[in-house]
């Protein structure tokens, strides 16, 4: 093949997507196998950092609608799902896309980030019934797709029954403005499964066919290989700017002593301090006869003397009184003598 520039180029880009368009589809959005999960991720990594437009937010939803959460959360990141598609208009294209992605998957087989993707453009689209109406007519049928996700043992406070009884409550006041008989049904509908929902005494199947409400395990879709699942967990704990590039970060402080040498002994103490020795210049430890430095002196020696000297004596007093032995006691004059014993 030719090397061409410019214009050319782009024509043939569009020849190579033309001849090869199957062959690209299946690697970008049927996410059946290892390598398109990952070739499904790094292409919604790119459009992360791209963002959404007027443009290719077809290709956000194309995405979206492959169910894969490892291609979902990269595509996201830390956008917040209900709100992916608020900056696009809806038309009556984007509001079919949505709901044939609800009615195409049972309660708990959808990803839940892609759940609250496509009731967030039914909600903007319905905001105002009767508008919404006008850009596409809404049936009974889509009215029961959206009562399947209610979690009848939530609370109401819960994201997805907050958002889908919100939706259910302005789809019950359609035709409040414009008079019709169908719209009348329709709101009648709406609020016998937000009743339904409410009601202890009822459940969910009085108000939806039971082949709607069964509900499948999770299915978590395929997964990347092992080393490829772990590149993309650590790149997701990686902080980044709010242009969304990587904050380069330092290393830690654990690393850096790994690096360097093994074991490092601990500086031994300092011996103690030694009396200081008196000097030996004869004449420079002398003191002159007479002050006050020598009088000091002469008494603290003298009572050193004497301490020793009766310290000397206690000691050979106590040694003669411990050689000795004891004398018996002598009877005093008044007692008389004890008998001698017979020999």
């Amino acid at each position: 093949m030719t090397v061409k520039s410019g214009f050319a180029l782009v024509d043939n880009d569009r020849k190579l997507i033309r001849e090869h368009l199957h062959q690209i589809r299946e690697a970008l959005f049927a996410c059946t196998t290892q390598e398109q999960v990952e070739c499904a991720v790094g292409f919604a990594r790119y459009l992360n950092r791209a963002g959404l437009t007027a443009d290719n937010f077809w290709l956000f939803l194309r995405l979206v609608m492959t169910n894969n959460p490892w291609v979902i959360d990269e595509l996201l990141h830390e956008r917040e799902p209900k709100l992916l598609f608020s900056t696009i208009q809806p038309d009556q294209e984007l509001i079919e896309a949505a709901f044939q992605t609800l009615f195409a998957r049972h309660p708990e087989e959808i990803y839940t980030p892609v759940l609250e993707a496509m009731l967030g453009i039914i909600q903007n689209a319905y905001f105002d019934p009767d508008d919404g109406y006008r850009l596409r007519k809404i049936t009974i049928m889509d009215i029961n797709t959206l009562g399947k996700f209610l979690l009848k043992a939530e609370p109401q406070d819960h994201p997805l029954n907050r958002l889908v009884l919100e939706i259910l409550d302005r789809l019950a006041h359609i035709g409040d403005y414009y008079g019709e008989p169908d719209k009348n049904v329709l709101s009648k509908h709406a609020f016998n499964v937000r009743y339904a929902y409410f009601d202890h005494t009822r459940d969910l199947i009085d108000a939806i066919p039971e082949p709607l409400l069964i509900r499948f395990p999770d299915r978590q879709g395929v997964h990347p290989e092992d080393d490829f699942a772990e590149l993309v967990s650590q790149r997701r704990l990686r902080k980044r700017d709010p242009h969304g590039r990587f904050v380069k970060e330092s290393e830690p402080v654990a690393a850096l002593q790994s690096s360097a040498d093994p074991v490092v002994k601990p500086l031994a103490a300092p011996p103690p301090a030694q009396p200081k020795v008196a000097a030996t210049n004869p004449s420079a430890g002398r003191l002159k006869p007479g002050s006050a430095s020598a009088t000091t002196l002469g008494k603290s020696t003298k009572s050193t003397k004497s301490a020793k000297s009766t310290k000397a004596a206690n000691t050979t007093a106590s040694k003669g009184s411990a050689a000795q032995p004891r004398s018996k006691p002598t009877p005093s004059a008044g007692q008389p003598k004890a008998p001698k014993k017979p020999r």
